[in-house]
């Protein structure tokens, strides 16, 4: 929910801008851990992600990975989320972003994905 508030701070609360911003948190996360996991392993822990999600966001499935080039996954999420209301989009974002940090977590471990997390966004308040 950080993430995303850190998004949206000065933007009045829209389904087009809270879909943007998630499009924006993604295309920068998946931009700074290709560098460590590869796009192919950006696009693999989204696509886990995705298939974890509860049924009440289904909309969020792995149409947003598939066939999709690393830049793309950004507008692809932001294409799934827009179409639905403020409070769906901040839920079903912050559901997504904290399984991805978490299997994100089982496959680089604790420190190195806050570590990265912090690099991205030092503003982030880290536990």
């Amino acid at each position: 929910m950080q993430l995303l508030a850190l998004g949206t701070a000065r933007a009045p609360v829209t389904s087009d801008h809270l879909a943007a911003a998630s499009g924006l948190l993604l295309e920068k996360l998946s931009r700074e851990l290709a560098d460590v996991i590869g796009p192919d392993g950006v696009r693999s822990i989204l696509r886990r992600a995705v298939k974890l999600m509860p049924p009440e966001f289904a909309f969020l499935d792995e149409r947003i990975v598939l066939g999709a080039e690393p830049a793309g996954l950004a507008e692809a999420l932001r294409a799934r989320l827009q179409e639905h209301e403020p409070e769906l989009i901040r839920e079903a974002s912050a559901r997504l972003f904290a399984t991805f940090a978490g299997l994100l977590a089982n496959v680089i471990g604790d420190r190195l994905m806050w570590s990265l997390l912090r690099h991205v966004w030092p503003e982030l308040v880290v536990p």
